[in-house]
C-alpha cells in the first residue's frame, strides 16, 4: 500500500497542531508548516515521528506566493505526492479600526484568502498525479 501524505498549513499550534497529530494517528505521513515557531514545529514533528510516521517540517509563509511554490517544491522533492491538503493557517492584526493601515490589511489578506488560492492551486497539481485528493479549508 502506498503512503499517504497530508499538508496541514499552520501545523505547529492549534487547531493545526491537533489535526496533523490526528491525521498520523490514522497513518498519514505530514508536512508540518510553520511560520515563526520553528522549535514548536520540531515538537509536533517529534510526536508524530513517535507515532512511527514521518513529519516533513517546512517554514514558509504561505501568504507569499514564492514561499508557497518552495513549499510545495520540498514537498514533492521529500515525499513525491500529497494526498490531503488542509489549509488551517490564519492571522489578523488586532487593533482598533482607526488604527489598522494597509499593511496589516494586506497581511491578513494574504494568510487568510490569498494562501487558500494558491497552496491550493500547488495541492491540485501534486494530487493529480496521484489520482486524486483532498482539500480543506478551516475559518477561525
Amino acid at each position: 500500500m502506498e503512503q499517504k501524505v497530508a499538508l496541514v498549513t499552520g501545523s505547529s499550534k492549534g487547531l493545526g497542531r491537533s489535526t496533523a497529530i490526528r491525521l498520523a494517528e490514522e497513518g498519514y505521513d505530514l508536512v508540518i508548516n510553520y511560520a515563526r515557531s520553528k522549535s514548536k514545529a520540531l515538537e509536533v514533528a517529534a510526536e508524530i515521528e513517535a507515532l512511527g510516521r514521518k513529519a516533513l517540517v517546512v517554514k514558509a509563509n504561505v501568504g507569499d506566493v514564492a514561499k508557497v511554490k518552495s513549499m510545495f517544491e520540498e514537498i514533492d522533492a521529500y515525499y513525491g505526492r500529497l494526498d490531503i491538503f488542509i489549509n488551517n493557517a490564519a492571522s489578523g492584526v488586532q487593533r482598533p479600526l482607526m488604527e489598522l493601515e494597509e499593511s496589516h490589511w494586506n497581511w491578513t489578506m494574504d494568510i487568510n484568502t490569498k494562501a487558500l488560492l494558491f497552496c491550493a492551486q500547488e495541492a491540485a497539481k501534486l494530487m493529480e498525479r496521484n489520482g486524486g485528493g483532498k482539500s480543506s479549508a478551516s475559518v477561525h
